[in-house]
């Protein structure tokens, strides 16, 4: 039996952590429906994608990283069917669960809720062929590389010629990828930045030519304007000298009004037009200040410094530091309300995600300045417990936060009764203190006058009648 068993890192990236077991499997080989086919000349790249006999696994496995690179994607088979080209480096097959704790249908639910796969790196095995498929001149024994074990959340579905063998339950597999050499995916990524820049060497050689052809109709433009210009002053002073002997020829209020009109009109044919701005966006190149300016140049100083990081492999940390004001100095007053601190850190964090490739780890530290920050970068494998804890802490949900703010409101409201019933016993005290010497009056009577009483009285307040005919006011 040709067992591996399977282990999952609860914490990617961390070597200290003890894997959990997930199961133990065995390669599964898929039976035509028709046993007449069962041949070895019906076989074709189509159902060896779908044969885990080139399969070779160690003893043990770790699943300790997730991805989302196209490459990982089940869905697409490891061939291409346009050219036919079947000499492709992964290999692909079902493995089945022989262990009876049912957990993959669970790790298989969760890869889909987050729509990752699964990454597994390990020594190749010597008898392995998959890693001279595109002409690797690297020894396997050699350990300068490590295969790559895949598992994807969107296999692929079962052909319908073909079938599980009896007794096997579909909850009871896994489709896995296996590659034998995990640099050929980045010679791929390296062959299409050459490409990338072949095509943008191409467009700016284009733009470069345009400029010249542009230049040079300009020019000729030029030339023949001045051709035109010098043409035009030699007819106007032939017509001009033939208007003084006309008008000394004839003389007169008439003759001078038309000399003059015409006079006129050969100077404005002589004044030259203003000269039009291009607006040709080929022909300036593209603003590089204000705030755009600051936030692409910041952004090409991180990029080359992360990239230095990147190259050197006895560094694991590097720290990126953020001075808001040195940043916005030469950027306008009224455009410095776009470029924050928050977009710097953004574009910190983009480049941190775009040069490690998903694998590093961005952590803030504290600091006693609003305008100042420094942001370390962590390589995998190389950042703290306690501030991988600190990033993975999730949020609380809805309504934990208001039963806490009602619990808060409730103990908010006794205290404010409690202080209020103390705040009272204390008042009765005083005043039951000075009872003997101090009387209340008018506290349970009501004026029972009229509306005719009342009017009368103030009448005779008004007047200054006699006090003793007034009618005391709580009087019944």
């Amino acid at each position: 039996m040709n067992e591996t068993t399977i282990l999952l890192s609860p914490s990617p990236g961390d070597p200290n952590v003890t894997p959990d077991f997930l199961a133990t499997v065995e390669p599964l080989t898929l039976l035509p429906r028709d046993p007449s086919v069962q041949s070895a000349s019906s076989s074709s790249p189509k159902d060896d994608y779908f044969s885990s006999s080139s399969l070779t696994l160690p003893f043990e496995i770790v699943l300790d990283g997730y991805t989302r690179e196209p490459w990982s994607s089940g869905a697409q088979p490891p061939y291409d069917t346009d050219s036919g080209d079947v000499n492709n480096p992964w290999k692909c097959g079902y493995l089945q669960s022989t262990d009876g704790r049912n957990r993959l249908p669970g790790f298989f639910q969760y890869l889909q809720s987050r729509k990752k796969a699964a990454l597994a790196k390990f020594e190749p095995s010597p008898l392995d062929g998959t890693a001279f498929s595109n002409g690797s001149s690297v020894d396997a024994a050699s350990g300068n590389f490590k295969a790559l074990l895949v598992v994807p959340y969107d296999p692929p579905p079962i052909p319908d010629h073909l079938k599980l063998p009896d007794g096997v339950h579909s909850n009871q597999l896994i489709f896995v990828k296996y590659l034998g050499d995990e640099r050929l995916i980045f010679k791929k990524k390296r062959d299409k930045s050459a490409e990338e820049q072949k095509r943008k060497m191409m467009q700016v050689q284009q733009l470069q030519q345009e400029q010249q052809k542009k230049m040079m109709m300009q020019q000729k433009q030029k030339q023949q304007m001045q051709i035109r210009q010098q043409k035009m002053m030699q007819q106007n002073s032939q017509q001009h000298n033939q208007q003084q002997q006309s008008s000394t020829k004839k003389g007169g209020l008439l003759g001078s009004l038309l000399g003059a009109q015409r006079r006129t009109e050969n100077h404005l044919q002589m004044v030259r037009a203003k000269k039009t701005s291009s607006t040709d966006p080929l022909s300036s190149d593209p603003p590089a200040t204000g705030a755009a300016g600051a936030i692409s140049s910041f952004r090409t100083k991180i990029s080359t410094q992360l990239q230095r990081f990147h190259d050197d492999p006895t560094s694991f940390v590097e720290k990126v530091c953020i001075s808001l004001p040195d940043l916005v100095r030469g950027v306008p007053v009224e455009d410095r309300e776009k470029v924050t601190m928050d977009v710097f850190k953004y574009v910190v964090h983009e480049q941190v995600e775009e040069v490690g490739m998903d694998r590093w780890v961005a952590a803030k530290e504290p600091g006693a300045f609003l305008d100042e920050c420094v942001i370390c970068v962590y390589k995998e494998g190389h950042c703290p417990k306690d501030i991988l804890e600190e990033i993975n802490k999730g949020e609380l949900p809805d309504e934990i936060r208001g039963q806490q703010r009602h619990l808060q409101e409730t103990q908010s409201k006794a205290l404010q009764r409690k202080d209020k019933k103390k705040d009272e016993v204390i008042v009765k005290q005083s005043v039951g203190r000075r009872a003997a010497d101090v009387a209340v009056l008018n506290t349970s009577k009501r004026d029972r006058r009229t509306l005719e009483q009342i009017q009368r009285d103030m009448m005779m307040d008004g007047d200054g009648a006699n006090a003793s005919g007034k009618r005391g006011k709580f009087e019944s």
